[in-house]
């Protein structure tokens, strides 16, 4: 178990529980209820980080087929050569992420592998759960041990706005000496569902993702339209979206208005709680 001591950030009883191990990596999680209702994990978020451990191959190839995918279509548009299909990594977003520990599960998926076709991943939830988003990467610095990471500025804010503190992110590290392996920027930003109004996260607002994935999203029928509206504005055509819902908090309603925005979703065989959607 990791602790953190004589880090006032850390004073509300957080810990670091090696709560699973990922391609041999263990991931630690970082509770710290008093940063609000995403500073723990659910059960769908465990449902989800269990599908992650389970599933890393099969998560990794569905990804890898995005950069293909992704590649096929840039050479067809550009003229690439066929032999440059590395360079065409993947972007991901996570939706309401709260600790982030979802993501750090992500990237331990990508970690265990030696082809990364991960180029960004942009980590996203109100701006006070920002620092805790922080700390968990710093939690599990050594999941990035393992990849290629881009040096970037982590904005926190406090809950009245004011900028805090930047954070600079974790070191470059070397996953191998093949330059056409391109680097994982990862970014922790505020987003707030369907607002996209912010001239200073203008790019992010503009910005298309190939894989976006969040839990215990649809918790409350008011979060529904404004979820739809963000998934609509970060996807494109072959986008594929991971959501982990439980039937007892996500009504019909929210499947019906995901179909009437066009999206098709369907149940991961044998989860209980995880959908799929795209």
């Amino acid at each position: 178990m990791t602790t953190w001591p004589g880090d006032k950030s850390h004073d509300n009883a957080v810990t670091a529980l090696p709560l699973l191990t990922i391609n041999k990596i263990p991931i630690h999680l970082l509770e710290d209820w008093s940063t609000g209702i995403g500073g723990g994990l659910w059960s769908t978020g465990l449902a989800m980080a269990k599908y992650f451990e389970r599933h890393a191959a099969a998560i990794f190839d569905n990804l890898n087929f995005l950069a293909r995918l992704k590649h096929s279509q840039a050479r067809t548009e550009m003229q690439l050569d066929q032999t440059r299909y590395e360079c065409c990594g993947i972007s991901a977003i996570e939706l309401g992420a709260g600790n982030g520990f979802l993501s750090v599960c992500l990237l331990a998926v990508m970690a265990g592998l030696e082809r990364v076709p991960l180029e960004k991943l942009v980590i996203t939830d109100m701006a006070d759960h920002l620092r805790l988003i922080r700390n968990t990467l710093d939690a599990n610095s050594h999941v990035c041990d393992r990849m290629k990471i881009m040096e970037s500025i982590i904005s926190c804010k406090s809950s009245d706005g004011a900028n805090e503190r930047e954070f600079p992110s974790m070191n470059v590290h070397n996953l191998s000496d093949d330059n056409r392996i391109k680097p994982v920027e990862i970014i922790v930003t505020e987003h707030i569902w369907g607002s996209f109004e912010n001239s200073e996260k203008e790019d992010l607002n503009q910005e298309k993702y190939d894989f976006i994935f969040g839990t215990d999203l649809a918790y409350r029928k008011y979060l529904y339209k404004p979820l739809i509206a963000s998934l609509l504005r970060f996807s494109h055509a072959h986008t594929l979206c991971l959501i982990g819902v439980t039937m007892n908090d996500t009504h019909p309603l929210f499947f019906d208005l995901l179909t009437d925005a066009g999206f098709r979703y369907q149940r991961l065989a044998g989860e209980k709680q995880s959908f799929c959607v795209s």
